[in-house]
């Protein structure tokens, strides 16, 4: 089994967790704890991890892709996290996409074979077996650990599901006004792709505006992959 881990909640969270430390080797060492206690929880035998680099597809199909952090706070040893899951761990870096979809084009690949290692709701597009490590805040556990499995319908209605809400984190509007409950309801008996499509398109006011928010939310399966890969298109 291989863990597909998503570095880049990890190496944020190690260096934050080090903020008041002098020297960055606190931060590596608790990067280096966080991926063995991984490989033991998942009884993975081995790992990749993937980062995000500079180059993402998404900030040209929307310039205002996660503009809302562009003061958000940096941890001043992230740097050297990824420095020492790059050397240390032959972290892997994405190039004109994010971690995101090199951990969905890399679980896609090998199946039953990997597990997805992760926070991030996203990843719930996915299809196959997933686990959330877990989750600390001011040395309190708020979510425990939990491995679990997506079917392909509901990684799929994710997609939709998500495409109507928008993603705040992101900068992802959606459909304005409708939120969750009302994205169910839109859903609600949709076994289909097709079905999904043409329900969701009837709720934005055009199909471009729909195809940018879709190109942005969805996480790849593929290498350079499009949501219409999921409609006969």
């Amino acid at each position: 089994m291989t863990a597909l881990i998503d570095g880049d909640h990890l190496e944020f969270a190690c260096a934050a967790s080090a903020e008041d430390a002098e020297e960055p080797w606190v931060a590596c060492s608790r990067a280096q704890n966080f991926v063995e206690t991984i490989l033991r929880e998942t009884q993975a035998t081995e790992c990749e991890i993937w980062l995000s680099g500079p180059d993402n597809f998404r900030y040209k199909v929307y310039p205002e892709y996660k503009g809302n952090r562009k003061d958000a706070y940096r941890p001043k040893w992230e740097k050297d996290v990824k420095d020492y899951l790059t050397i240390e761990w032959k972290a892997n870096w994405s190039e004109g996409c994010e971690a995101d979809d090199m951990l969905g084009v890399r679980h896609t690949e090998l199946g039953d074979k990997s597990i997805l290692c992760h926070l991030d709701k996203d990843m719930n597009q996915i299809a196959g077996l997933h686990y959330n490590w877990e989750l600390k805040r001011l040395g309190n556990v708020v979510r425990e650990a939990k491995i679990y499995t997506v079917d392909p319908w509901e990684a799929d209605r994710f997609f939709w599901y998500q495409l109507i809400v928008g993603d705040s984190t992101d900068n992802i509007k959606g459909v304005p006004g409708l939120g969750p409950k009302k994205a169910e309801s839109i859903l609600l008996g949709v076994t289909t792709n097709e079905e999904a499509y043409e329900r969701v398109r009837q709720e934005f006011s055009c199909d471009e505006e729909l195809d940018m928010n879709a190109q942005c939310i969805f996480i790849w399966r593929k290498f350079n992959d499009s949501w219409k890969s999921l409609l006969k298109m």
